[in-house]
């Protein structure tokens, strides 16, 4: 029931985005109120390849974002990245210095 819920959303967004993108565009190549016919012809001709641009400029995000963590990783390196997940974006002062604090207070749960 979710992963079909999921599938109708998805189809819905990517539909809706289509045609706005199409709409955007047919706008932008006839701007004039009075030609409402020829910006009706733009647009519909330009759904079918915002059908495919739309899926095709997610897979680039999503590849976009894979090669930034890689090149990010390759340049701090995977200690440096695991350190920044354990322990957090260390405090710094105005000179670029870390601020190290001495009382460590440990969250405790309420129940506890």
């Amino acid at each position: 029931m979710l992963l079909s819920t999921c599938i109708v959303v998805s189809i819905v967004c990517w539909a809706i985005t289509s045609l706005l993108l199409a709409a955007m565009l047919g706008a932008m190549f006839s701007p004039d109120k009075e030609k409402i016919t020829s910006r009706i012809i733009i647009s519909s001709l330009l759904l079918v390849p915002s059908l495919v641009i739309v899926p095709l400029s997610f897979a680039a995000f999503i590849i976009l974002c894979i090669m930034s963590f890689i090149i990010l990783i390759s340049i701090f390196g995977i200690r440096t990245a695991i350190e920044l997940v354990r322990d957090g974006v260390p405090e710094m002062d105005e000179d670029g210095n870390i601020v190290e604090s001495n009382t460590k207070i440990k969250p405790t749960a309420p129940w506890v």
